[in-house]
């Protein structure tokens, strides 16, 4: 945990849902930032990120992230109740709702909203603000998994597995979760051995690896390879003044067709793409680098920012 910000589990449509709070927010803060992780979705995972989104504004703007549903096991409780609930939210449906939720009973109408989405959260952002009673002053969508899942390179491989091995994962994790945390602890550095990861990746990761996150995780996952195909170029239209894009040049979800084809049907977006070749988990290996690019890329949507 930083000493700049706070990491608790909210309730939220009775989910106990893991937060990552830097700053206050009150009836007088102007901006905010809200973060919405990819799949799997540890707000964890994007701490050093927010961290260095925080500091570049010198503290004056919170950043605030939440996982999703089912995502981070609750500690204690009712862990019957909670994985009934998860067959409720952990769709991508219900993580729609959650995210409605969390925004409706925590962040005054007041406060002025800049959301960040990562992977299927860019997918969440679009289908939220309809719903929404906020305010939002601008939306960045980073490596944006908001069409054509399944047919993307990444999804030809992946779709089929998780339709017929995705059963296979938690059981291999429950073995795993048995271990001790140390021995845990290595496998996962032993993971990213020879990668400059941050240390937040490692315990978002431990935290992770439990069967009911992995199971939620791959649920939703699968169901995504349904759901997001077509895409919703009425909801793009509808809200294009408030949305920014950013594309990897790299991107096996979401490849450079698609940028180049979202930009020939809305020539005036804001569609911007990678020249620094970071990946799709840009939270394993461009965490400040994203937040010093997302920083200078908002400062012309915020107002009032000192005031």
């Amino acid at each position: 945990m930083s000493a700049r910000g706070v990491q608790r589990f909210v309730p939220v449509l009775g989910m106990p849902t893991s937060v990552l709070q830097i700053g206050t927010v009150t009836k007088e803060t102007k901006h905010a930032f809200l973060v919405i992780p990819g799949n799997p979705g540890v707000i964890e995972f994007y701490k050093s990120f927010m961290e260095k989104l925080y500091d570049n504004y010198q503290g004056t703007i919170p950043v605030w992230g939440m996982s999703h549903a089912g995502h981070v096991k609750p500690p204690g409780g009712n862990q019957a109740l909670y994985n009934k609930l998860s067959y409720e939210l952990c769709t991508l449906s219900g993580q729609i709702r959650h995210k409605v939720a969390f925004i409706e009973e925590n962040i005054p109408k007041s406060v002025k909203l800049v959301l960040i989405g990562h992977s299927i959260g860019c997918y969440i952002i679009l289908k939220i603000l309809d719903q929404l009673g906020h305010s939002v002053q601008r939306c960045f969508l980073l490596f944006p998994t908001i069409e054509r899942m399944a047919s993307s390179p990444n999804g030809k491989v992946y779709t089929p597995a998780l339709k017929y091995l995705r059963w296979l994962a938690p059981w291999m994790v429950s073995a795993i979760s048995l271990l001790p945390e140390r021995t845990k602890a290595w496998l996962i550095n032993h993971h990213f051995s020879g990668e400059d990861v941050p240390p937040c990746a490692i315990s978002a990761t431990l935290s992770f690896i439990q069967p009911f996150s992995v199971s939620n995780s791959l649920f939703m996952a699968n169901e995504e390879m349904q759901a997001v195909d077509q895409l919703d170029t009425g909801l793009v239209g509808k809200f294009l003044n408030l949305l920014s894009f950013y594309f990897g040049s790299t991107d096996r979800w979401c490849p450079i067709q698609y940028a180049s084809e979202l930009q020939a049907l809305f020539p005036t977006g804001d569609i911007r793409m990678c020249e620094r070749g970071y990946s799709h988990a840009y939270v394993i290996d461009a965490s400040p680098q994203m937040a010093d690019i997302v920083s200078e890329w908002v400062k012309p949507y915020l107002t009032n920012l000192c005031s």
